[in-house]
């Protein structure tokens, strides 16, 4: 898992990863434009090495003021170390307020080689360069840092490649390309305009003149690192002889209005966003991390990434599918939409593991919606409590796995025949009522159950033209006996937690399979 976390300048998102890394012994990726570059310490408030001598931290302190830094350049390295990490089951910390290199980093986009022929642009003046990128694009105009002229240059030069910053962020439906998580830090505007203020008085405290002054005797005042808000400034101003409270002013108005861009992009630009406090933040990767730790010892490297980035609709959430989803749910599946159109019944608690009395006469899927985030806070759960009787029913996403734990012969039909024109991975439970001997519960396929309810699934299946070939290869879990016979004259169905449990736990045990499969197919190809 990525965990990302988002805020303003000066909201504390290095002070939390650095916690976080500390105590779980996780990598950090920097996404901050300036900490990157060696001698500008104080202007960037980069994290002391001390502070980060026993934490893998990369984009940090990597590059002199003269060297080429930039987004294609920060994609290209960073993630195949982002991707080796995934790989081997590592969660990741990227953090930074530089939000353009989150999406490079973690977004479907094709950076172009740098085009070494000179611009048509670079002879031209800022205001020159503000008014064609305002009339070419004025929304990407009021998105950007406009005052900057490099940055101005680039979004052109984009936009005559056909692309512009806003493909960046919007690349892939916003999706990112690995199971990722993000967070940003719940700060009061006012109190982040305070914070940034005591961070830049301390700066200066702390020698920000002197640091520049002695960056100004070995390098050219021009350089791309020296547009950082806070160098430029203090440029500027001894150029123009201005006193330190005049540049202190400057800088602070600047970082207020960088801090409002990023409000804005933050508002626009990340889709699922977990907006906490830095507690509550802490508090979840740490418990998420934790949670995974029994988990990870047992899987291959790689297959967390799978499960994690899976996406299932589970039909049905009564016996069978409440174990199917409380299974999921502890194996650190985070993308599950569920489907049922009842309710909690005192009847059913003897089977229905998830659910207890404080549940009684609630949907059976807002109660599973609840559940679920409080065994992980981090699971994506969509629900529909309503009955399914044709495939137009159904959400038209489209799943990796589709799970048919209901009754209804035609919701089993359409659940399947929805798997079958989207190339879902399709399996089916089938009856399970008047068992109790988990040892007979077993996966298989659908060929070989014989109890009522497979019988009819089958004969609806052929009616809807669904030929043998295609029924017989149905996952399916059933039991390998016929149904026990109940007490003369009740009509109630029988049924124990010991099958409903062995039947959901064969459900997701398949899906494992299924990805593990998968997984060292993908593998192979890639030797």
């Amino acid at each position: 898992m990525i965990y990302v976390i988002l805020g303003q300048t000066a909201s504390g998102k290095t002070s939390l990863a650095l916690s976080l890394a500390k105590k779980l012994h996780l990598p950090i990726i920097s996404a901050d434009a300036f900490q990157c570059y060696k001698m500008m310490d104080i202007g960037t408030d980069k994290p002391k090495k001390s502070d980060i001598s026993d934490i893998e931290y990369y984009f940090y302190d990597e590059y002199y003021p003269d060297e080429e830094v930039s987004v294609y350049n920060f994609q290209k390295k960073y993630r195949p170390i982002l991707e080796n990490y995934i790989k081997n089951n590592q969660d990741v910390l990227i953090v930074g307020g530089t939000f353009l290199y989150i999406k490079a980093l973690l977004f479907n986009y094709q950076f172009k080689e740098n085009d070494t022929r000179t611009s048509i642009y670079r002879d031209l003046s800022l205001k020159e360069l503000q008014a064609i990128l305002k009339e070419k694009d004025a929304e990407l105009y009021e998105m950007i840092d406009n005052k900057n002229s490099r940055r101005v240059i680039r979004a052109l030069e984009q936009i005559d490649e056909g692309i512009s910053r806003k493909d960046v962020l919007e690349a892939n439906d916003n999706k990112p390309l690995y199971p990722t998580v993000f967070f940003q830090i719940s700060i009061d505007k006012d109190k982040g305009n305070e914070l940034i203020d005591n961070r830049i008085d301390k700066m200066f405290a702390d020698g920000l003149i002197n640091e520049v002054k002695d960056l100004m005797s070995k390098y050219s005042s021009d350089l791309k690192a020296f547009q950082a808000v806070g160098y430029k400034e203090v440029i500027s101003g001894l150029k123009n002889g201005d006193n330190i409270d005049q540049i202190k002013e400057e800088i602070k108005i600047h970082t207020h209005q960088y801090a409002k861009k990023q409000r804005t992009f933050l508002r626009n630009q990340f889709n699922d966003v977990i907006i906490k406090t830095k507690q509550e933040i802490h508090d979840i990767i740490s418990y998420n991390h934790l949670f995974k730790q029994r988990t990870l010892s047992l899987l291959k490297p790689g297959m967390l990434q799978k499960i994690e980035g899976s996406k299932l609709l589970l039909a049905g959430v009564g016996g069978v599918g409440a174990s199917v989803l409380n299974a999921l749910v502890r194996t650190s599946f985070l993308n599950i939409t569920i489907i049922d159109y009842d309710t909690v019944n005192e009847s059913n608690l003897n089977r229905q593991t998830f659910y207890d009395l404080k549940d009684l006469n609630q949907s059976k899927v807002d109660v599973c919606k609840y559940k679920s985030l409080n065994l992980n806070p981090l699971c994506k759960i969509v629900g529909f409590s309503k009955m399914i009787t044709c495939e137009h029913d159904l959400p038209s996403d489209k799943f990796d796995y589709i799970i048919d734990c209901v009754d209804s012969v035609e919701a089993k039909v359409a659940l399947y025949l929805k798997a079958k024109g989207d190339g879902s991975r399709f399996i089916s439970s089938q009856g399970l009522g008047f068992q109790y001997d988990s040892t007979k519960v077993k996966y298989g396929k659908l060929e070989y159950a014989f109890d009522p309810l497979a019988k009819r699934f089958k004969e609806a299946l052929k009616k809807s033209a669904i030929i043998d070939e295609d029924i017989a290869d149905i996952a399916a879990v059933y039991s390998q006996v016929g149904r026990l016979k109940g007490p003369k004259n009740n009509k109630t169905i029988g049924s124990l937690v010991t099958a409903t449990n062995a039947g959901g736990n064969a459900i997701v045990s398949w899906i494992l399979k299924e990805l593990y499969e998968e997984y060292q197919n993908e593998n192979q190809k890639n030797c």
